[in-house]
């Protein structure tokens, strides 16, 4: 169960998700992939809000995602100021092409929290590069540790996507070394005019 209020702002309904968790209990990717031409995922520092939002909601649009909307702008900026938290962005030139947001809060694990491409990016080959990429960074430690630092202390990498997200997702997520450690079911917030787009 989400720690969510039960009064969602105007436009938002609880509703029943089904929600598949993975995990990588090793670093399955020894070096770091190279990116495609014209293309760069650096780490995104203080992201100011309207531009973080506007990913989010690019990114995660066709996907009903939710998270990070539902929250203030005092909310959101704490919790992408803390140091447990790593925004990385995939850029095209001065375009946003997509974003990894890695939780480093929990000592010995980081949590691949959001994860996926702009709309106008995919079908390109870029979502396994970009997947690669982020469980690579994931293994390395906290952005600027050096080597042998924190990273060594790093036993589980992992994340969860439910129903509502790319059909595909849970098997391009085992093919990446990710293995399926927990299934159930949770009330998630959902927008609306997402949910009547699945119909009855």
């Amino acid at each position: 169960m989400t720690d969510y209020d039960a009064e969602l702002p105007p436009g938002y309904r609880l509703v029943p998700a089904r929600t598949t968790y993975l995990e990588m209990l090793r670093n399955e990717i020894s070096a770091e992939p190279e990116a495609p031409a014209g293309f760069r995922p650096a780490h995104w520092e203080r992201p100011p809000l309207d531009e973080y939002r506007a990913l989010f909601r690019a990114v995660g649009g066709e996907w009903g995602w939710t998270g990070r909307l539902l929250l203030s702008d005092g909310e959101l900026r704490e919790l992408l100021d803390h140091p447990g938290i790593e925004i990385h962005r995939l850029t095209c030139g001065s375009r946003p092409a997509g974003f990894a947001e890695l939780d480093r809060r929990v000592p010995g694990e980081v949590e691949m929290v959001y994860f996926g491409l702009a709309p106008e990016f995919i079908g390109r080959g870029l979502g396994g590069f970009l997947l690669r990429w982020t469980v690579h960074r994931a293994w390395q430690g906290p952005e600027g540790a050096g080597p042998g630092g924190p990273a060594a202390s790093t036993r589980r990498v992992w994340l969860h996507t439910c129903e509502f997200d790319h059909p595909g997702a849970v098997a391009v997520y085992r093919k990446a070394g990710f293995r399926v450690f927990d299934e159930r079911t949770e009330m998630e917030p959902y927008p609306e005019a997402f949910l009547a787009k699945l119909g009855p």
